[in-house]
């Protein structure tokens, strides 16, 4: 897996930063919520202070809303996708304070419903766009049993749960150019990792 951003993709090549870009070119500085000039951004702005506070998305130009970012002014807070349109939330992306429209903002943390049931089972951590751990649950019983470790974008070590005690009982190291170095293993559970021969 690519440990840069993938950010939500919508027809064609447009991205999140794409849309929002769009949103706010398209007049979004009025008070009262209407659609782009496409039909396919729609912001909802504060009753009172009139300020942004969300737009929302029709990637597929299919007449319904499937992605919705939280706003405050031009900053985005958060963002939420129904990336299959089945009414439930697949994605969620969240940004620093810092994320402005105009600066084409990369999340801190993406979560994911990798079974698209509407529950988190995987969360991406990133540092200025770079992803540097993952999170996942692989079984779907609700804890995590896999954990991925990123050095400069680089996977250097992934760890299974596979006795499902909660704790990682085997691990992956890998070298800086992404080959496998070791295998490790604790069949026992004490935290000491051996060589797997």
């Amino acid at each position: 897996m690519n440990p840069e951003i993938q950010p939500i993709r919508f027809s064609g090549s447009a991205t999140v930063g794409a849309f929002l870009l769009a949103g706010l070119a398209s007049g979004c500085g009025g008070a009262s919520p209407a659609a782009d000039a496409s039909g396919r951004v729609t912001p909802g702005y504060d009753q009172d202070t009139g300020k942004l506070t969300r737009l929302a998305y029709d990637s597929n130009d299919n007449g319904t809303d499937d992605t919705w970012a939280s706003m405050d002014g031009t900053r985005l807070v958060s963002l939420e996708a129904d990336e299959n349109e089945d009414g439930r939330i697949d994605r969620w992306e969240y940004y620093p304070a810092t994320a402005t429209v105009a600066a084409r903002p990369a999340p801190d943390r993406i979560e994911r419903a990798t079974r698209m049931d509407g529950k988190v089972s995987r969360r991406e951590f990133f540092e200025q766009g770079v992803m540097t751990r993952v999170e996942e649950d692989t079984t779907g019983n609700g804890a995590i049993d896999k954990w991925e470790t990123y050095a400069g974008g680089t996977l250097v070590l992934l760890a299974l749960d596979t006795q499902d005690r909660g704790t990682p009982d085997r691990r992956l190291v890998y070298r800086a150019d992404g080959s496998l170095d070791r295998i490790e293993a604790d069949p026992g559970g004490t935290g000491q990792f051996e060589v797997v021969k």
